[in-house]
């Protein structure tokens, strides 16, 4: 299968020669980093392909039948009762306004026509099937957690007892330990139910846990497609012998200890932040986001706050940046009280101190602009050229960013400067967006999930670049993941976070050989290799 995206002046090929195929009652595990393709070929299989792409080759067959040769009301027949979809963010695929019970009723009276006690008793049935407790159904998708909102959109994949389901990153968003427990669930039902999966991710590390057979995408190619047994000796191709070699491994953790006597950049005290949450459409109650949180970042440390989706860590990173304002508690940045500093000029002169890098590297980069326009622009309006001609301005700021793209390691930087961020991987744009943040000199680092689209090799890449820029330019980097692997193999310090809370702090080395909390342990021993092997055997 070819997939193209077509314009007036070219096309581009998002995915070439892709050929695979699923057995049945198989997991078939497809990795790749974000924008290697994966996406589109799930969009493809579905049939949900939006414009420009087009499908210029090959065949999709399910059964038999050309899913390309089918019309309207045959692929409404086909999704969901065959095929459905578990998507990575739980909930933007649930409705914020209906019920638990009215989502999995209307996804089954699309498809069949069943009486609303016969319906009723399927959501029932589901729900123990996902182990949630039924009294959930007259819940709304923000009365529950980021896992169970994630159970609740795999039972309503199997509503209708479909014979494949696609599972999109379902597990992206969440720690470890809930990530594990998802899994597990899965492989539960797929042994009660007798479903294949294709289960879509950049972790290969995840994948090689349950898959039987896995498939590694690089730049739209299928590069291999081995089992699971031979990917995880090292696998046939180049690209997978290094995803092989970057898997990160909580032992290989940070033991460099920061210093106690160092200067505190950062002092957060009792930090506190809640938002309003509708209980009616007549009431309202609020809850805390970030509850009495407490901590310093020392000059030239790393401190990994490590948590699930919604414990706090991006509320931090926006109040950290001044995005947002917070209720109560304090924060100084070199002994000065950020509530103070106005929208002003002061507000300005904080954001070049405090820098921050985004999860998305595709997102935080405009399509429309050159590696040139974004670099350009935090010089020119953090510093001052007004004794310059035009000419000479453009020279010493083109001087810079060729400097600073040698530094991020883009070679040879001047093939970069008028790139487009389509033109380039997910790990060159996170390179970019790193050059960005250095360019003004800050003092404070604040990495937002940076690694987490990318895949293992890329993915470690960015660390040691992390790593080796902090070490060189003397400063701070507050790095928020859900990865303890990832944590630890960066930070001197962690702070694990739960539910708005600290439940565990300490160097990484205390964190992981002895932490104080029993999620702290959860999280450690979900990242050990072979954990679902060690699962099945004590069943």
């Amino acid at each position: 299968m070819n997939v193209d995206f077509l314009s007036e002046e070219s096309s581009i090929t998002a995915v070439k020669d892709f050929s695979m195929h699923i057995n049945e009652n198989e997991i078939f595990g497809l990795v790749g980093e974000s924008g290697s393709g994966k996406s589109t070929v799930i969009k493809s299989i579905l049939r949900i392909l939006p414009a420009p792409g087009v499908i210029t080759k090959g065949e999709i067959k399910f059964k038999n039948q050309d899913i390309l040769e089918l019309g309207e009301s045959e692929l409404s027949s086909l999704r969901w009762s065959h095929i459905s979809v578990v998507k990575q963010k739980a909930l933007n695929s649930l409705n914020p306004l209906l019920k638990i019970r009215n989502q999995i009723i209307d996804t089954i009276r699309a498809h069949e026509q069943i009486n609303t006690k016969d319906a009723m008793e399927r959501c029932n049935i589901l729900m123990d099937l996902v182990e949630i407790d039924r009294d959930y159904l007259n819940s709304y998708p923000h009365e529950l957690s980021g896992g169970m909102r994630q159970r609740i959109v795999i039972a309503i994949a199997l509503a209708l007892k479909p014979k494949l389901i696609i599972m999109d990153e379902p597990t992206t968003a969440l720690d470890v330990v809930v990530e594990k427990e998802i899994i597990l669930k899965i492989l539960d039902l797929k042994s009660q139910l007798g479903f294949s999966i294709l289960f879509i991710t950049h972790d290969l590390n995840l994948i090689l846990n349950f898959s039987d057979r896995v498939g590694v995408m690089l730049g739209g190619e299928l590069v291999e497609v081995n089992s699971a047994e031979i990917i995880k000796s090292g696998g046939k191709n180049a690209y997978t012998k290094r995803l092989i070699n970057s898997i990160p491994d909580v032992s290989n953790y940070n033991q460099v200890k920061v210093d106690k006597n160092a200067p505190k950049l950062i002092q957060v005290k009792e930090l506190v932040k809640t938002y309003s949450r509708h209980s009616s459409i007549f009431s309202s109650d609020k809850f805390p986001a970030v509850d009495g949180v407490s901590f310093n970042i020392y000059q030239n440390e790393i401190l990994g706050l490590v948590g699930e989706s919604g414990s706090g860590k991006s509320t931090i990173s926006k109040i950290l940046t001044k995005l947002i304002d917070f209720d109560s508690g304090e924060i100084l940045f070199n002994g000065e009280d950020i509530s103070c500093i106005s929208k002003s000029s002061n507000l300005l002169n904080y954001r070049k101190k405090v820098q921050m890098i985004f999860q998305d590297p595709f997102a935080s980069l405009n399509s429309i602009h050159t590696v040139y326009h974004h670099l350009s622009r935090p010089i020119l309006i953090h510093r001052s050229y007004n004794k310059y001609s035009k000419k000479e301005r453009d020279q010493i700021v083109e001087k810079e960013i060729i400097s600073i793209l040698e530094e991020v390691d883009l070679s040879p930087p001047e093939d970069f400067l008028y790139k487009f961020p389509h033109e380039m991987s997910g790990g060159e744009r996170q390179r970019i967006s790193l050059a960005r943040a250095l360019l003004v000199q800050p003092q404070l680092i604040i990495a937002d999930e940076p690694t987490s689209m990318l895949d293992m090799s890329i993915r470690m890449e960015i660390l040691d670049l992390l790593k080796g820029m902090q070490d060189k330019k003397e400063i701070s980097i507050l790095f928020i993941t859900h990865d303890i692997a990832s944590a630890c193999y960066l930070s001197n310090r962690l702070i694990v976070l739960k539910n708005g809370k600290i439940v565990d702090s300490g160097t990484t080395s205390e964190i992981i050989n002895s932490p104080n909390n029993e999620y702290s342990k959860l999280l450690i021993d979900s990242c050990e290799s072979g954990w679902f092997i060690k699962d099945k055997n004590r069943q």
